[in-house]
C-alpha cells in the first residue's frame, strides 16, 4: 500500500511539472504559421515575443506586396495565458489583440477577432 501511495505522489508531481504555467523566459521566441487567406492565396504569419515583453507581428498576404508589420507588447497572466496587443508601426489604435495558450512548441489562440483570423482559430508553431 505504501509503495502504491508513493508512486501516486511521484506521478502527480510529474504531471504538475508538465502542466505548470510558463514563465516569461519560456515563451520568448519566434512562432510561425501559414494560414488560409480570405482574399489572397494565404497568409504567412510570424510572431516574435521578445525579452522585455516586446512583440512584433509580420503578416505576408502573399499578394506581391510586403508584409504588414505590427508591434506592441505581450503580457503573461498568472494562469499562463499570453495576451498580445499590437498596432501598425507600433502607433495608433490597437489592430491586434489575441490571447494564446502556450505549449512548449506552439501558441494556440483562445481569444481573438474571428473576422480577421477566421472562426476556426489558429496556432503558431515555435521556430
Amino acid at each position: 500500500m505504501r509503495t502504491g501511495t508513493l508512486l501516486g505522489v511521484v506521478a502527480l508531481g510529474v504531471l504538475a511539472c508538465g502542466d505548470r504555467a510558463p514563465g516569461a523566459d519560456d515563451v520568448v521566441g519566434v512562432y510561425r504559421a501559414d494560414l488560409p487567406g480570405i482574399a489572397t492565396p494565404g497568409r504567412g504569419v510570424t510572431l516574435e515575443l521578445g525579452v522585455g515583453n516586446t512583440a512584433r507581428l509580420a503578416i505576408d498576404y502573399q499578394d506581391g506586396g510586403g508584409p504588414v508589420l505590427e508591434s506592441g507588447t505581450w503580457f503573461l497572466s498568472p494562469a499562463g495565458e499570453i495576451r498580445v496587443v499590437l498596432a501598425r508601426d507600433g502607433l495608433g489604435p490597437v489592430t491586434t489583440d489575441v490571447t494564446f495558450r502556450w505549449a512548449r512548441a506552439a501558441l494556440t489562440a483562445v481569444a481573438f477577432d474571428t473576422v480577421r483570423w477566421g472562426g476556426r482559430g489558429f496556432s503558431l508553431a515555435r521556430e
